[in-house]
Protein backbone atom coordinates (compact mmCIF):
# COMPACT_ATOMS: atom_id res chain seq x y z
CA UNK A 1 0.00 0.00 0.00
CA UNK A 2 1.39 3.43 -0.93
CA UNK A 3 1.66 5.65 2.18
CA UNK A 4 1.92 9.42 2.28
CA UNK A 5 5.16 8.99 4.23
CA UNK A 6 6.63 7.10 1.26
CA UNK A 7 6.38 10.24 -0.85
CA UNK A 8 7.83 12.66 1.68
CA UNK A 9 10.56 10.56 3.35
CA UNK A 10 13.21 11.12 0.63
CA UNK A 11 12.58 14.89 0.61
CA UNK A 12 12.70 14.96 4.42
CA UNK A 13 15.97 13.03 4.36
CA UNK A 14 17.47 15.63 2.02
CA UNK A 15 16.35 18.39 4.37
CA UNK A 16 17.89 16.71 7.41
CA UNK A 17 21.12 16.09 5.54
CA UNK A 18 21.31 19.74 4.58
CA UNK A 19 21.26 20.78 8.25
CA UNK A 20 24.15 18.42 8.94
CA UNK A 21 26.37 20.00 6.31
CA UNK A 22 28.96 22.55 7.33
CA UNK A 23 29.43 25.45 4.96
CA UNK A 24 27.43 23.72 2.28
CA UNK A 25 27.22 25.82 -0.90
CA UNK A 26 23.88 27.48 -1.43
CA UNK A 27 21.57 25.19 -3.36
CA UNK A 28 21.02 26.13 -6.99
CA UNK A 29 18.49 24.77 -9.45
CA UNK A 30 20.37 22.81 -12.07
CA UNK A 31 18.13 20.11 -13.56
CA UNK A 32 14.70 20.31 -15.19
CA UNK A 33 12.59 17.15 -15.08
CA UNK A 34 10.45 16.72 -18.17
CA UNK A 35 8.14 13.86 -19.06
CA UNK A 36 5.38 11.55 -17.94
CA UNK A 37 4.36 9.76 -14.73
CA UNK A 38 7.82 8.27 -14.24
CA UNK A 39 9.25 11.81 -14.24
CA UNK A 40 6.38 13.03 -12.06
CA UNK A 41 7.01 10.27 -9.52
CA UNK A 42 10.65 11.32 -9.26
CA UNK A 43 9.65 14.97 -8.85
CA UNK A 44 6.98 14.34 -6.20
CA UNK A 45 9.35 12.28 -4.04
CA UNK A 46 12.40 14.53 -4.42
CA UNK A 47 14.44 11.56 -5.60
CA UNK A 48 16.57 13.44 -8.11
CA UNK A 49 17.74 15.74 -5.31
CA UNK A 50 18.58 12.64 -3.24
CA UNK A 51 20.56 11.13 -6.13
CA UNK A 52 22.44 14.39 -6.71
CA UNK A 53 23.33 14.67 -3.02
CA UNK A 54 24.48 11.04 -2.82
CA UNK A 55 26.62 11.58 -5.92
CA UNK A 56 28.38 14.47 -4.17
CA UNK A 57 26.40 17.42 -5.52
CA UNK A 58 24.04 18.55 -2.71
CA UNK A 59 24.27 22.11 -3.99
CA UNK A 60 22.35 21.20 -7.16
CA UNK A 61 18.59 20.72 -7.08
CA UNK A 62 15.91 19.75 -9.59
CA UNK A 63 12.69 21.42 -10.67
CA UNK A 64 9.77 19.73 -12.38
CA UNK A 65 6.42 20.91 -11.13
CA UNK A 66 5.29 22.27 -14.49
CA UNK A 67 7.04 19.82 -16.82
CA UNK A 68 6.87 16.39 -15.12
CA UNK A 69 3.30 15.57 -16.04
CA UNK A 70 1.78 12.12 -15.66
CA UNK A 71 0.02 10.74 -18.70
CA UNK A 72 1.79 12.92 -21.24
CA UNK A 73 3.04 11.57 -24.55
CA UNK A 74 5.90 12.69 -26.76
CA UNK A 75 3.42 13.73 -29.43
CA UNK A 76 1.74 16.11 -26.96
CA UNK A 77 5.00 17.91 -26.22
CA UNK A 78 5.00 19.16 -29.82
CA UNK A 79 2.02 21.40 -29.02
CA UNK A 80 2.69 25.10 -28.29
CA UNK A 81 1.08 24.95 -24.85
CA UNK A 82 3.45 22.17 -23.79
CA UNK A 83 6.51 23.79 -25.35
CA UNK A 84 5.64 26.93 -23.38
CA UNK A 85 5.88 24.97 -20.13
CA UNK A 86 9.53 24.19 -20.90
CA UNK A 87 10.26 27.70 -22.12
CA UNK A 88 8.74 29.27 -19.01
CA UNK A 89 10.46 26.85 -16.62
CA UNK A 90 13.88 27.56 -18.12
CA UNK A 91 13.26 31.32 -18.13
CA UNK A 92 12.32 31.22 -14.44
CA UNK A 93 15.41 29.12 -13.61
CA UNK A 94 18.35 30.45 -15.65
CA UNK A 95 20.80 28.31 -13.64
CA UNK A 96 19.28 25.10 -15.06
CA UNK A 97 21.64 23.62 -17.63
CA UNK A 98 20.48 19.96 -17.66
CA UNK A 99 17.23 18.26 -18.63
CA UNK A 100 16.28 14.79 -17.38
CA UNK A 101 13.75 13.51 -19.90
CA UNK A 102 11.54 10.43 -19.52
CA UNK A 103 9.03 10.13 -22.36
CA UNK A 104 7.59 7.77 -24.95
CA UNK A 105 6.06 5.17 -22.66
CA UNK A 106 2.51 6.45 -22.97
CA UNK A 107 2.87 6.73 -26.75
CA UNK A 108 3.82 3.05 -26.76
CA UNK A 109 1.11 1.96 -24.31
CA UNK A 110 -1.53 3.77 -26.35
CA UNK A 111 -0.67 1.39 -29.21
CA UNK A 112 -0.08 -1.90 -27.40
CA UNK A 113 -2.20 -1.89 -24.25
CA UNK A 114 -4.98 -3.89 -25.91
CA UNK A 115 -3.45 -4.87 -29.25
CA UNK A 116 -1.30 -7.86 -30.15
CA UNK A 117 0.89 -5.95 -32.56
CA UNK A 118 2.73 -9.09 -33.68
CA UNK A 119 -0.52 -10.63 -34.88
CA UNK A 120 -2.53 -7.60 -35.96
CA UNK A 121 0.23 -5.56 -37.59
CA UNK A 122 2.82 -6.27 -40.26
CA UNK A 123 6.47 -5.76 -39.46
CA UNK A 124 6.42 -2.68 -41.69
CA UNK A 125 3.52 -1.23 -39.70
CA UNK A 126 5.31 -1.83 -36.41
CA UNK A 127 8.50 -0.20 -37.63
CA UNK A 128 6.53 2.79 -38.89
CA UNK A 129 4.81 3.26 -35.52
CA UNK A 130 8.04 2.94 -33.52
CA UNK A 131 9.76 5.38 -35.91
CA UNK A 132 6.95 7.88 -35.44
CA UNK A 133 7.34 7.83 -31.67
CA UNK A 134 11.09 8.13 -32.07
CA UNK A 135 10.69 11.16 -34.32
CA UNK A 136 8.45 12.88 -31.77
CA UNK A 137 11.00 12.20 -29.01
CA UNK A 138 13.86 13.51 -31.15
CA UNK A 139 11.85 16.64 -31.87
CA UNK A 140 11.44 17.21 -28.12
CA UNK A 141 15.13 16.61 -27.39
CA UNK A 142 16.12 19.05 -30.12
CA UNK A 143 13.72 21.63 -28.68
CA UNK A 144 15.32 21.32 -25.24
CA UNK A 145 18.81 21.61 -26.72
CA UNK A 146 17.78 24.71 -28.69
CA UNK A 147 18.04 26.75 -25.48
CA UNK A 148 21.54 28.13 -24.98
CA UNK A 149 21.41 27.40 -21.24
CA UNK A 150 20.76 23.67 -21.77
CA UNK A 151 24.04 21.80 -22.17
CA UNK A 152 22.91 18.22 -21.48
CA UNK A 153 19.70 16.29 -22.08
CA UNK A 154 19.64 12.93 -20.33
CA UNK A 155 17.26 10.74 -22.31
CA UNK A 156 16.33 8.11 -19.76
CA UNK A 157 15.03 4.70 -20.69
CA UNK A 158 12.30 2.76 -18.98
CA UNK A 159 12.79 -0.72 -17.64
CA UNK A 160 10.69 -3.71 -18.64
CA UNK A 161 7.06 -3.52 -17.55
CA UNK A 162 5.27 -6.38 -15.81
CA UNK A 163 2.45 -7.25 -18.19
CA UNK A 164 0.80 -9.89 -15.98
CA UNK A 165 0.65 -7.62 -12.94
CA UNK A 166 -0.55 -4.71 -15.07
CA UNK A 167 -3.36 -6.76 -16.55
CA UNK A 168 -4.58 -7.90 -13.13
CA UNK A 169 -4.30 -4.50 -11.46
CA UNK A 170 -5.93 -2.48 -14.23
CA UNK A 171 -8.74 -5.02 -14.54
CA UNK A 172 -9.45 -4.48 -10.84
CA UNK A 173 -9.63 -0.76 -11.60
CA UNK A 174 -12.15 -1.40 -14.37
CA UNK A 175 -9.67 -0.59 -17.13
CA UNK A 176 -8.43 -2.78 -19.97
CA UNK A 177 -4.71 -3.50 -20.16
CA UNK A 178 -4.44 -6.96 -21.71
CA UNK A 179 -1.80 -6.26 -24.38
CA UNK A 180 -3.95 -8.21 -26.84
CA UNK A 181 -2.68 -11.44 -25.33
CA UNK A 182 1.00 -10.72 -26.01
CA UNK A 183 3.55 -12.59 -23.93
CA UNK A 184 5.94 -10.76 -21.61
CA UNK A 185 8.68 -11.33 -24.17
CA UNK A 186 6.57 -9.69 -26.89
CA UNK A 187 5.72 -6.72 -24.68
CA UNK A 188 9.42 -6.40 -23.89
CA UNK A 189 10.22 -6.48 -27.62
CA UNK A 190 8.03 -3.41 -28.11
CA UNK A 191 9.82 -1.61 -25.27
CA UNK A 192 13.21 -2.58 -26.70
CA UNK A 193 12.20 -1.18 -30.10
CA UNK A 194 11.30 2.13 -28.46
CA UNK A 195 14.52 2.29 -26.46
CA UNK A 196 16.64 1.39 -29.48
CA UNK A 197 15.34 4.51 -31.17
CA UNK A 198 16.01 6.63 -28.09
CA UNK A 199 19.59 5.36 -27.94
CA UNK A 200 20.02 6.21 -31.64
CA UNK A 201 18.73 9.74 -30.96
CA UNK A 202 21.39 10.23 -28.28
CA UNK A 203 24.06 8.83 -30.60
CA UNK A 204 23.07 11.37 -33.24
CA UNK A 205 22.56 14.53 -31.19
CA UNK A 206 25.44 16.33 -29.51
CA UNK A 207 24.50 17.19 -25.95
CA UNK A 208 22.12 14.24 -25.57
CA UNK A 209 23.12 11.19 -23.53
CA UNK A 210 21.16 7.95 -23.30
CA UNK A 211 20.56 6.44 -19.85
CA UNK A 212 20.19 2.67 -20.23
CA UNK A 213 17.88 1.06 -17.64
CA UNK A 214 16.56 -2.00 -19.50
CA UNK A 215 17.17 -4.93 -17.16
CA UNK A 216 18.69 -2.77 -14.41
CA UNK A 217 16.06 -3.73 -11.85
CA UNK A 218 16.37 -7.42 -12.66
CA UNK A 219 20.10 -7.03 -12.04
CA UNK A 220 19.66 -5.06 -8.81
CA UNK A 221 17.07 -7.35 -7.24
CA UNK A 222 18.85 -10.44 -8.64
CA UNK A 223 15.67 -11.71 -10.31
CA UNK A 224 16.35 -13.72 -12.40
CA UNK A 225 19.65 -14.45 -10.60
CA UNK A 226 23.08 -13.68 -11.96
CA UNK A 227 22.27 -11.11 -14.65
CA UNK A 228 24.95 -8.50 -15.39
CA UNK A 229 24.33 -4.78 -15.26
CA UNK A 230 22.95 -3.32 -18.51
CA UNK A 231 25.53 -1.78 -20.79
CA UNK A 232 26.87 1.68 -20.00
CA UNK A 233 28.18 4.45 -22.28
CA UNK A 234 29.74 4.59 -24.73
CA UNK A 235 28.95 1.20 -26.26
CA UNK A 236 25.98 0.18 -24.04
CA UNK A 237 26.80 -3.53 -24.29
CA UNK A 238 24.81 -5.55 -23.45
CA UNK A 239 21.83 -3.83 -25.02
CA UNK A 240 19.18 -4.53 -24.04
CA UNK A 241 20.19 -5.56 -20.57
CA UNK A 242 18.66 -8.23 -18.38
CA UNK A 243 16.54 -11.14 -19.51
CA UNK A 244 14.35 -9.83 -22.33
CA UNK A 245 11.84 -12.64 -21.77
CA UNK A 246 11.15 -11.64 -18.16
CA UNK A 247 9.32 -8.80 -16.40
CA UNK A 248 10.41 -6.09 -14.01
CA UNK A 249 10.58 -7.86 -10.61
CA UNK A 250 7.72 -7.46 -8.15
CA UNK A 251 10.25 -6.03 -5.67
CA UNK A 252 10.58 -2.95 -7.90
CA UNK A 253 6.97 -1.93 -7.22
CA UNK A 254 4.97 -0.66 -4.26
CA UNK A 255 2.22 -3.00 -3.16
CA UNK A 256 -1.18 -1.53 -3.96
CA UNK A 257 -4.78 -2.49 -3.19
CA UNK A 258 -7.64 -2.19 -5.66
CA UNK A 259 -11.17 -3.48 -5.17
CA UNK A 260 -10.27 -5.36 -2.01
CA UNK A 261 -7.36 -7.14 -3.71
CA UNK A 262 -3.65 -6.61 -3.08
CA UNK A 263 -1.17 -6.53 -5.95
CA UNK A 264 2.62 -6.35 -6.11
CA UNK A 265 2.16 -3.05 -7.94
CA UNK A 266 0.39 -1.81 -11.03
CA UNK A 267 2.98 -3.36 -13.35
CA UNK A 268 3.81 0.02 -14.91
CA UNK A 269 5.09 2.41 -12.24
CA UNK A 270 8.12 1.42 -10.14
CA UNK A 271 8.45 2.48 -6.50
CA UNK A 272 10.85 4.97 -4.96
CA UNK A 273 13.65 2.47 -4.37
CA UNK A 274 13.56 1.40 -8.02
CA UNK A 275 13.51 4.98 -9.28
CA UNK A 276 16.49 5.83 -7.08
CA UNK A 277 18.41 2.85 -8.45
CA UNK A 278 17.83 4.16 -11.99
CA UNK A 279 18.79 7.70 -11.00
CA UNK A 280 22.02 6.47 -9.42
CA UNK A 281 22.73 4.72 -12.72
CA UNK A 282 22.18 8.04 -14.50
CA UNK A 283 24.48 9.86 -12.09
CA UNK A 284 27.32 7.36 -12.21
CA UNK A 285 27.58 6.96 -15.96
CA UNK A 286 26.01 10.05 -17.52
CA UNK A 287 25.76 13.08 -15.27
CA UNK A 288 28.69 13.02 -12.83
CA UNK A 289 31.35 13.46 -15.55
CA UNK A 290 29.58 16.62 -16.75
CA UNK A 291 28.93 17.91 -13.22
CA UNK A 292 32.55 17.39 -12.18
CA UNK A 293 33.70 19.25 -15.27
CA UNK A 294 31.42 22.18 -14.41
CA UNK A 295 32.58 22.16 -10.79
CA UNK A 296 36.24 22.37 -11.86
CA UNK A 297 35.44 25.39 -14.01
CA UNK A 298 34.04 27.26 -11.00
CA UNK A 299 36.96 26.46 -8.67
Amino acid sequence: MIRISDFFLPALLCLLLSFCQVETPQAEEGVLLVGDSWAQGIWMTGLLDVALAEAGFPEITAIGESCALGGTRAEQWKKPEYRKKITDALALSPSVDMVHLIIGGNDLLKLIRNTHVFEKWTEARREKEWDRIGADIQDLVEFCLSFDQVKVVGLASYDYLNSETAQKAFTALGQEMNFGGMSQEEVNACMIALEKRKKEIADELEGCVYIHNLGLLQHHFDEPPGLPQPGIPPDYEPFPGGDATKAMPDAAFHKVSFGGQEFAGDGIHPGEEAHLIMLKNAMAYCYVPYLEKMRRKTM
